[in-house]
């Protein structure tokens, strides 16, 4: 096991650190929200910290409590009404936490990049902001940048092939490793395992094409090891305290220059395929207008290697733990996908009532994260003044569990997966999706948000949002119904992550708190067996 370098003087400059912080703290105690001291547990420990925080809150009977992340102080806000009126404000962005501290960690910008971005006033939208219309198109980078996710990740024509891509490629794999020639036996399968290597394998294939993982040998393995550091990279300490994840980090994004620099090599930007929303070379179309504009833009190619990395990271971290629990709750659920199982309408399956339930019910219970957003200009929110420059955290799990949006009494509170949570029967003759013997006769079963959407929200809120979710979407459901469809599958048991037997089913591992879907802390055991 590696060894952490110095760890004399790392203990000495944590606990000196934590001192000012403490210090920082008390002052602000004497005025405003209820204030919290010893924020490193937000980064290290972040499910504690934001218990204390919430239980901080219900003792003072406030919406809002304060602390410094560094030297910057932070409020974490809860209640509806207030993280609605912040999500309403299309002036309120992270642009100035992407220029703090993802840009700088996650991309890898260089100073003379990050200046380019904080120099741009202009906006993100099509439409510069007023003052700034004189802005020259080539140093409208926040609107670029914009520009090539959203349009690539979150419009269907562009993101099908990928799809597409992902479900030929899953076909494939599960061929391979369990013929048909062994249709007379079972094999035991486990979910994390196969998540974590088998689908991540194929979802890397759809996004960047075959070439990543041909020319790097373990990448996955290098992939998930930097995915357990990267909540510390962005938020945590600089390299010369704790240099583990940005060695990680580093490890990483090499693997990925050595597949960029291949494909600039055998590349050809003027060739017919050129708009192909597919093709070997760079996989999804996102992919190469990424690398396209960064480097057209002056960015170096490092950079432009660093945000491939960050797409990578963004769309799997979070999707593949995703996946996990929605498989583990649909076998729990014995839920069955309708029609000819020989068939795979990817459309369809999307569509699917009870299945899109399922994936809205997975998220809210399983995505754990903080919403951030800047204060640019002095405002107030619940009777509290926030200065220009303070940062604003949105708690997703309070949201999530709140019983007052969420739960169906008296047997299903909002802390415990309910498949049917958003579901709704409406008179209707039931066409489609077969139905269970618990459905009335002349009822249809339709999909219905069980909750106002200002209380949902696990791809973020207000401007920006998510441009991935409807790929990330597709892929998951995509994979659940190749799994369900082509194998007959066996509840076989629980155990931990060290593959020893579990008393219990699994729940969130803590340790991931704050850093998005949270994947679970026990493992689901199935026997498997491939049907066609």
């Amino acid at each position: 096991m590696e060894q952490r370098e110095h760890p004399a003087l790392l203990a000495l400059l944590v606990l000196s650190f934590t001192a000012v912080l403490f210090v920082i703290s008390w002052v602000s105690r004497s005025s405003g929200p209820p204030s919290l001291a010893d924020p490193i547990t937000f980064v290290f420990s972040n499910d504690k910290f934001m218990k204390r925080a919430m239980n901080k809150a219900r003792n003072k009977n406030a919406n809002i409590v304060q602390f410094h992340l560094g030297p910057k102080r932070t409020y974490l806000i809860s209640g509806p009404q207030n993280i609605q009126a912040i999500l309403s404000r299309s002036s309120m962005t992270y642009d100035r936490v992407m220029l703090e501290m993802t840009f700088p960690r996650l991309y890898g910008f260089t100073a003379d990049e990050l200046s380019r971005f904080a120099n741009d006033k202009s906006g993100r939208k099509t439409k510069p902001l007023p003052g700034t219309e004189n802005t020259p198109p080539e140093q409208r980078l926040w609107h670029a940048f914009e520009h090539v996710h959203y349009d690539f990740m979150s419009r269907s024509h562009h993101f099908k092939p990928a799809v597409e891509a992902f479900a030929q490629e899953l076909h494939n794999v599960l061929e391979a490793k369990y013929p048909l020639a062994g249709i007379g036996g079972w094999s035991k399968v486990s979910v994390i395992e196969l998540c974590r290597k088998e689908v991540t394998t194929c979802a890397i294939t759809a996004l960047f094409g075959p070439n990543l993982l041909a020319l790097n040998p373990g990448f996955v393995d290098t992939f998930w090891t930097f995915d357990s550091y990267a909540v510390s990279l962005v938020l945590g300490f600089p390299a010369w305290i704790n240099p583990r994840p940005y060695k990680a980090h580093d490890q990483y994004v090499n693997m990925i220059q050595r597949y960029l620099d291949s494909g600039l090599r055998d590349s050809d930007w003027d060739r017919a395929n050129v708009d192909a929303d597919w093709e070997p070379l760079f996989g999804a179309r996102v992919c190469r207008e990424l690398v396209k504009w960064l480097l057209d833009a002056g960015f170096e190619r490092r950079s432009a290697a660093g945000a491939l990395g960050a797409l990578l990271f963004a769309q799997n971290s979070n999707s593949i733990p995703t996946a996990m629990w929605m498989l583990m709750e649909i076998l729990v659920t014995a839920y069955s996908i309708p029609d000819d199982p020989r068939t795979l309408d990817i459309q369809k399956v999307a569509t699917l009532p009870l299945l899109q339930s399922m994936f809205v019910e997975t998220l809210r219970l399983h995505t754990d994260f903080n919403i951030m957003r800047n204060v640019e200009k002095p405002m107030t929110v619940d009777g509290v003044q926030m200065a220009a420059g303070t940062l604003l955290l949105l708690p997703l799990r309070t949201a999530h569990y709140e019983d007052e949006a969420w739960a169906a009494p008296p047997d299903h509170p909002a802390d415990k997966f309910w498949a049917q949570r958003h579901i709704k029967y409406v008179p209707e003759e039931n066409e489609g999706e077969a139905l269970p013997d618990d459905v009335p006769r002349g009822k249809k079963r339709v999909f219905s948000m069980a909750a106002r959407p200002s209380s949902f929200s696990p791809f973020g809120g207000g401007t920006p949002i998510c441009p991935k979710r409807h790929f990330a979407k597709r892929e998951i459901l995509t994979m659940v119904a190749i799994l369900v469809r082509r194998f007959e599958i066996e509840f076989d048991g629980w155990t931990k992550l060290d593959e020893s037997p579990s008393e219990r089913r699994a729940a969130d591992d803590k340790r991931y708190s704050g850093g998005g879907a949270t994947p679970p802390d026990r493992d689901m055991v199935l026997r498997f067996r491939r049907i066609w």
